[in-house]
């Protein structure tokens, strides 16, 4: 039997990560959902997740180690972030704490956005684009999008000088690339498709003149 290799290790580890993350982030949303503003309740899980425990691996290596007391972790995050986050924000990491899941805050960050996004019909597009778009370019592209799809656009702009011009779009599953580069190469293809074509018809021509 072989060793799985890095990559697939990485995906596996993710999977099973955002597995045990789920049922989490959905008892977060119904809880959120009972309070009245689950937006509220996502965005500040995600900023969390991005301010403190992300930038301060340190303090998630504090509440997984055994050294210190679930207790005594209890008691630190009361200390830092009573008065600093909501209640219902703060109730759910002594929640976590409690289980021994805080090294799964922004995973469950993650697919609490994911749920809450998919719930609203809103979806992720990726646009990357050879230069930096004007805000009203972008606009238009929301627009389009949100008409041909029927759902809310949540547009990732990001520049890609290798393009050489244009756009490339994805959507889930889909892509579109109406980039210059990917114009230049389907010319490529063509030329060679061309090229190889002429060079077999001449061999036929010249094998049926034998």
């Amino acid at each position: 039997m072989t060793e799985a290799e890095p990559g697939a290790r990485a995906s596996t580890a993710a999977l099973l990560s955002a597995e045990i993350a789920r049922p989490y982030a959905v008892a977060l949303i119904g809880a959120a959902r009972g309070e009245g503003d689950v937006q509220a309740v996502v965005d500040e899980l995600g900023e969390l997740g991005e301010d403190v425990f992300k930038r301060h691996p340190r303090f998630v290596e504090l509440f997984e180690s055994n050294e210190i007391s679930i207790a005594e972790r209890d008691r630190i995050l009361l200390d830092v972030f009573q008065g600093r986050a909501g209640d219902l924000v703060l109730r759910f990491l002594r929640v976590l704490n409690r289980h021994g899941r805080m090294g799964l805050l922004e995973g469950v960050a993650r697919e609490a956005r994911t749920l809450w996004d998919r719930e609203c019909r809103r979806v992720p597009v990726s646009v990357r684009s050879a230069a930096p778009l004007a805000p009203e370019q972008v606009a238009r592209r929301r627009e389009t999008l949100a008409r041909s799809t029927g759902l809310e656009p949540m547009l990732q702009v990001s520049v890609h000088p290798d393009l050489l011009g244009g756009l490339v779009i994805q959507l889930g599953d889909e892509r579109f690339d109406a980039s210059v580069k990917n114009r230049l190469e389907t010319l490529r293809q063509r030329l060679i498709q061309g090229k190889t074509h002429e060079i077999q018809s001449r061999r036929d021509q010249f094998s049926h003149s034998e």
